[in-house]
């Protein structure tokens, strides 16, 4: 899968979502996904992944997707975290 196809499927999960791609190992099939979404709200870690996890389980079934490594966070866990630094 390229890297355009899962960020803008990624995107779809709320408004204003944003989805930043890394290729880990330059075969495309290993990622690394860094979101940014309101839809995180009031969920927890593994309610955020599984909602991600479920936008790609047939490519994941298939193979076509090995890996997919996530950071997820809500705009203001985001904002909070790069004013830390």
């Amino acid at each position: 899968m390229k890297a355009h196809d899962i960020k803008a499927r990624i995107e779809t999960i709320a408004p204003g979502t944003k989805a930043e791609l890394i290729d880990l190992t330059g075969t495309q099939d290993h990622w690394q996904a860094i979101i940014i979404s309101s839809a995180f709200a009031g969920k927890t870690l593994l309610e955020q992944h599984r909602l991600i996890f479920g936008l790609f389980k047939a490519e994941v079934d298939s193979n076509e997707m090995h890996a997919l490594t996530l950071k997820t966070y809500t705009p203001e866990q985001y904002e909070r975290m790069n004013h830390a630094r």
